[in-house]
Parts: structure tokens; C-alpha cells; sequence
């Protein structure tokens, strides 16, 4: 680890850890243990859709040689919006939400959005991508059918694609796959860490392929039980550090 200078995570709540102060999250755990930078692109609700992208982007610019990279995996039913600099995420809870009713404007409050060409976009730069001399109105607007578009594509997909369910997991193994050439191909040194796919036989991939795979690392049904309470706990996070840590130094 002496070669190395930093440490880049991508992931959803469960790499963000939503509900927990940043000391807590095991990004910023492990990040100490190695004694690296972080570089931690994960918000909540991402789809893995939009980690594959901005990883990607991401590592572009990062030196394989100095940066660990340790990737959360995702729900497959979530989207990516590509719009102006920004990806916007979308859960299926907010297609049944009160965004439905109205518009998406709330969307530019949350910690949805994320950007390929910036590796730490807080709300202060995100202004700097959705405000046009502080007037958002335009944009706005923009996004806003944008969202009510995929809103009515998401709900005909469902109503009228019998096996919907098992081509979004076909479209998140596949994603997930060319992402782990991508970093193998570049000479990562890298983990997956899953905390979604269930390990059980699927109709559409072989999930031993995975777990077979010693840069996969699973936390499955035992512990969730133990260290998830809608979101991994700061004990549960504590557990993680320490397994990325033994496994990065195996």
C-alpha cells in the first residue's frame, strides 16, 4: 500500500452512508486504515448506471499505479438521466411519488446529482452547472419534461414489458462486467462490494461467476441482519473497513 496515494469509491447510500456523520462511513474508515486521499463520488439513490459512467470518467484522469478504487453495487431498477454536465438519478419510489404530480424541481435540492467531468460536486458547484446568472428557470423547465418523459416511459415499461425485471438485472450484470474489464484492462487495483444481488441462481447470469471472483466481495442476508437498519449501520461500516482493508492487504 506504500505506492499508493489515494482511494476512490463510487457507490449509492450504502457506500455514502446515508444517516451517518462522514468519520463514520467506511469510504473514510478505510481511506484512514490505508492512509490515503479519499476520492468518494457516492450519493444517495445512485443507480449503477451513472457509477459505470463516472467511474469511468473519473479514473480517466487517475494513475492506476497510486489510486485504489473499491465500487458499490446498486438496485438495477434505478435510472440515469444524462442532462446539461450532470447525471440525474431516479428511484422507482420517485416515480410513485409527488414528483409525478407536478415536476422534478426538487430533484436540484437532493444529493441525486453527480457529474462525469467533476470528481467532487457539491451543491455550490452544481449551482455553477444548473444556474444561469442565478436564474435556474430555463433549466428548469428543461429538466423538468425531461423527468415527466422518463416518468411515462418507466410506467409503459412496466405495464407492457413482461420480463421488465430481469432485463434491468441482464442491463446491471452487464454494466457491471464491462466496468470490471475496464478497471482490469487499466490495471486497477480493485473491489467490488455488494450488498444487493442475492445469492441465489438467476434466471438471466451465473452469480458464481461473481462470487468466485476474489476482487468481489459479498455481504449477504447474515449481515445485513447484524449491521443493517435501512442503511449499514456505523458498526456495519466499522466491518466493512476492516474486511476491504484485510483483503487490499492479503
Amino acid at each position: 500500500m506504500k505506492n499508493f496515494k489515494n482511494i476512490y469509491t463510487n457507490g449509492c447510500s450504502f457506500t455514502a452512508g446515508h444517516t451517518l456523520e462522514e468519520k463514520d462511513t467506511w469510504p473514510e474508515l478505510l481511506s484512514k486504515k490505508l492512509n490515503l486521499q479519499k476520492i468518494n463520488n457516492s450519493i444517495n439513490g445512485q443507480s449503477f448506471d451513472s457509477i459505470f459512467t463516472n467511474t469511468i470518467a473519473h479514473l480517466s484522469n487517475l494513475d492506476s499505479n497510486d489510486t485504489l478504487v473499491v465500487i458499490g453495487n446498486t438496485w438495477p431498477t434505478r435510472y440515469s438521466i444524462p442532462f446539461q454536465n450532470l447525471n440525474v438519478n431516479i428511484t422507482p419510489s420517485d416515480i410513485w411519488s409527488d414528483y409525478t404530480k407536478t415536476d422534478f424541481s426538487d430533484k436540484l435540492h437532493t444529493t441525486r446529482l453527480v457529474s462525469p467531468y467533476d470528481m467532487n460536486l457539491d451543491w455550490e458547484i452544481q449551482k455553477q452547472y444548473l444556474y444561469d446568472n442565478g436564474d435556474s428557470t430555463k433549466l428548469k423547465k428543461g429538466l423538468d419534461k425531461v423527468c415527466m418523459s422518463f416518468v411515462n416511459f418507466y410506467k409503459n415499461l412496466i405495464k407492457y414489458d413482461n420480463d421488465w425485471e430481469n432485463n434491468q438485472k441482464l442491463y446491471n450484470y452487464a454494466k457491471l462486467l464491462a466496468l470490471k474489464s475496464f478497471l482490469e484492462v487499466n490495471k486497477f487495483n480493485y473491489r467490488i462490494v455488494d450488498f444487493v444481488v442475492p445469492k441465489e441462481k438467476s434466471e438471466v447470469f451465473d452469480v458464481d461467476k461473481l462470487y468466485n471472483d476474489d476482487n468481489y466481495i459479498y455481504f449477504g442476508k447474515e449481515w445485513k441482519g447484524k449491521y443493517v437498519e435501512g442503511h449499514p449501520t456505523a458498526e456495519g461500516c466499522i466491518n466493512i473497513s476492516e474486511v476491504l482493508y484485510d483483503s487490499f492487504n492479503r
